[in-house]
């Protein structure tokens, strides 16, 4: 397809208001509207409205109203901003459960900068490299009285890094996940990493929860950057089925003529159980699925999109998400 010159003109939110209702979307209140525009933006706020329009026609459906709308997106933002805060335990969780293990199992307070113990893919070096210029710039009082008091006698390259436990606390999330991807087959069963995986996770092997927290990562990001979380696809995690209810179906793909019908596993539902293996196997005691519940239930209009973001009708009897 030939690529043209964006050329739409800038419209006020009272211009968009019209645009809006002349594609056939109610709008009962244009003040209302035109303070949402102006507070979150036009471009925003328009993916909650998507669901709600006829892609032949390229008008909004009879029933279609900013109201219902607004509702997606209040529903959104409640769902993430919740989501964040439960991610942020699981992370933090996450790292401190794999130091402390694999710290105690090699001797090494130094084990990240251990090559041996990483596959030969550079992922590991580039993690190193990224670990130094984030402590060689960090202000923090912590990294300040290493840099001034320390150096390891472990890896002549990275004399001036600190010990693991210091470490993960300067690494991003994608740090952590690229550190736990990295690790090779002969470390995994020498470390004893899937039974690290059982014992403190609450997930039978440890490439399993590796794939998790990459897929979480994802769900994180949406979260810590706004962007819409509802109705969204994401990486399906490994394995999931088998922590589920082994009678509450979960919701298929829409069948193809030429192929099988399957599971949709690339959605909010599934991730979300995901974070709950892992919360529970951190010892946090609350099931997620009572907040989920709630926010369905103030924003009724999400409950016609259930389906779409992988819910299956019979969810609220799924005894990983409930205490039932």
């Amino acid at each position: 397809m030939a690529r043209i010159a964006y050329q739409k003109p800038y419209l006020s939110s009272e211009a968009l208001c019209q645009k809006l209702i002349y594609q056939g979307l109610i709008i009962d209140n244009q003040d209302v509207a035109k303070r949402v525009f102006e507070q979150c933006s036009y471009y925003r706020f328009k993916a909650y409205l998507f669901p709600f329009k006829d892609l032949n026609t390229k008008r909004y459906k009879p029933s279609a109203s900013f109201t219902k709308g607004r509702e997606l997106y209040n529903f959104d933002s409640e769902l993430r901003t919740y989501l964040f805060k439960i991610i942020e335990k699981v992370e933090i969780g996450v790292r401190s459960a794999l130091d402390q293990w694999i710290t105690e199992q090699t001797n090494n307070p130094f084990w990240y900068l251990d090559s041996s113990l990483f596959n030969d893919n550079g992922k590991q070096i580039q993690t190193v490299t990224q670990i130094r210029s984030m402590f060689v710039d960090s202000k923090e009082e912590f990294a300040e009285h290493y840099r001034n008091k320390y150096f390891n006698e472990f890896c002549p390259f990275y004399r001036d890094l600190p010990p693991a436990w210091v470490a993960l606390e300067l690494m991003t999330f994608g740090n952590v996940v690229n550190l736990m991807n990295s690790v090779n087959e002969n470390a995994i069963q020498t470390l004893k990493l899937n039974r690290f995986s059982k014992k403190k996770l609450g997930v039978d092997k440890y490439k399993t929860v590796c794939n998790w927290v990459e897929a979480i990562r994802q769900v994180r990001n949406a979260c810590g950057h706004h962007n819409r979380l509802f109705n969204r696809n994401l990486m399906a995690p490994t394995g999931i089925k088998r922590y589920l209810g082994s009678n509450i179906p979960l919701v298929r793909t829409r069948p193809d003529p030429d192929k099988r019908e399957e599971d949709q596993l690339n959605r909010l539902y599934t991730n979300l159980c995901a974070i709950q293996v892992l919360y529970s196997g951190l010892k946090h005691e609350d099931k997620i699925g009572v907040k989920i519940k709630e926010f369905f239930q103030e924003h009724p209009t999400s409950l016609y999109f259930r389906e779409s973001m992988g819910f299956p009708s019979r969810w609220q009897e799924e005894t990983l998400l409930f205490d039932l």
